[in-house]
């Protein structure tokens, strides 16, 4: 079905230099439509971080994005953005992450200051060239 149409293009774009990452509604689950967005955000994040240790273009890679949402977003936009994407810390690790929540923009980030970080993230990777695909499986579900 759609779902393996979506997986067998994944992985072959993979296999081009893409940035491919995706999220899956259930069907029959009561879904946050945030969480699973912050979700497929975290993969990216992680997806990042992995590169580190791959090959010399993977890891330039890893280093250019992590400069280039260290560049983009402040370290109290970091901040606010670590309560959902906890890997940011393992990708950008000299940044200067404040350990006192209270000195974020905010603790609990309104819906379109999400939004707007989330934005702010995906814009600053997309500057560095590599192609992504986000893929939020079964949408109708959510």
């Amino acid at each position: 079905g759609k779902s393996h149409l979506v997986n067998k293009c994944g992985d072959f774009l993979s296999t081009q230099g893409w940035l491919v990452v995706g999220e899956k509604f259930e069907r029959g689950h009561q879904h946050n439509s945030q969480d699973i967005v912050c979700s497929l955000f975290e993969k990216i994040v992680k997806k990042l971080v992995k590169l580190k240790a791959g090959s010399q273009q993977d890891s330039e890679y890893s280093q250019r994005a992590a400069n280039a949402l260290s560049e983009s977003l402040d370290a109290a936009r970091l901040c606010s953005l670590v309560e959902y994407l906890p890997s940011i810390r393992d990708l950008i690790s000299d940044a200067e992450f404040d350990a006192n929540p209270s000195n974020t923009i905010e603790s609990n980030l309104s819906h379109w200051k999400l939004v707007y970080l989330l934005t702010r993230f995906i814009n600053a990777l997309l500057k560095l060239g590599r192609p992504m695909v986000l893929v939020l499986d079964d949408f109708q579900w959510a």
